[in-house]
């Protein structure tokens, strides 16, 4: 039997983690939240479960992960957020995979994806469903450098799993309103990073946002998801705008 690490980065997260908790503990061997400063019942959850709580003040998605990742006790890793809750289809079959061995370096996991109690075909920056990598070999793989929207790379096999991964996100148009402004403060930062110059940024700051929202609305389906697939074209046409914006103030401002 292959032992398994599970850790899950919290802030606030009470709403689903019960939920995350109960179907992560069926599969876990070592059970990580890494919190970055929690004031509602999020703890005491994880606490209820027997989850080993780690603090660390949050700075981005990346670092934040890289953290918890070397925490583990043991080398084959399974993660999720903390919306996300594992279907019983999904634990059996990580269950059977640590009873016969993982043998690829990395598994992606189908996801589907729920906003405001709708199950929806896009959300930037992805089509729904989704597979992202969520069991992997932490001695091979890393994260990329983005801030945001991190994904994990260097892996030499890889295997899929259709038992699906549910991600619970934005329940409301106020949720939607505050990831837009903790994403897009993360994003500016990795445009910085490209050092494109300030005049290209408010350019793309002027263009760019009518593109996102005819790419996510037509061409990614958000039309056929009613008044949420609305709301979501909107919403990627803000963040468009909103992370080439901060990121022209900011580069303005450190000349």
């Amino acid at each position: 039997m292959t032992p398994l690490s599970v850790y899950i980065l919290t802030y606030n997260s009470e709403r689903h983690l019960d939920k995350v908790l109960t179907a992560a503990r069926r599969a876990a061997d070592d059970l990580l939240i890494v919190d970055s400063g929690s004031r509602d019942s999020t703890l005491a959850i994880a606490a209820r479960h027997g989850a080993r709580i780690v603090h660390r003040a949050f700075d981005n998605f990346r670092a934040q992960r890289q953290f918890a990742n070397d925490l583990c006790l043991h080398e084959t890793v399974m993660f999720f957020d903390s919306d996300e809750v594992a279907s019983d289809a999904l634990i059996d079959e990580v269950l059977a995979l640590k009873g016969r061995g993982f043998v690829h370096d990395a598994y992606a996991v189908r996801r589907d994806w729920v906003v405001m109690g709708k199950l929806i075909h896009a959300l930037m920056p992805v089509s729904c469903p989704d597979y992202p990598i969520r069991i992997y070999r932490r001695d091979t793989l890393y994260f990329t450098g983005h801030s945001v929207h991190e994904t994990l790379m260097g892996h030499a096999s890889g295997g899929r799993i259709e038992a699906p991964l549910v991600h619970h996100t934005f329940q409301n148009t106020a949720e939607i309103r505050q990831k837009l402004d903790l994403y897009t403060d993360l994003a500016a930062l990795d445009l910085l990073h490209k050092h494109e110059p300030a005049a290209l940024l408010w350019l793309k700051g002027l263009t760019s946002p009518i593109g996102a929202f005819m790419k996510w609305y037509i061409r990614k389906g958000n039309f056929r998801d009613g008044r949420v697939g609305l709301i979501l074209a909107l919403y990627a046409a803000a963040y468009t705008r909103r992370k080439y914006r901060k990121a022209f103030s900011r580069r303005c401002r450190d000349r």
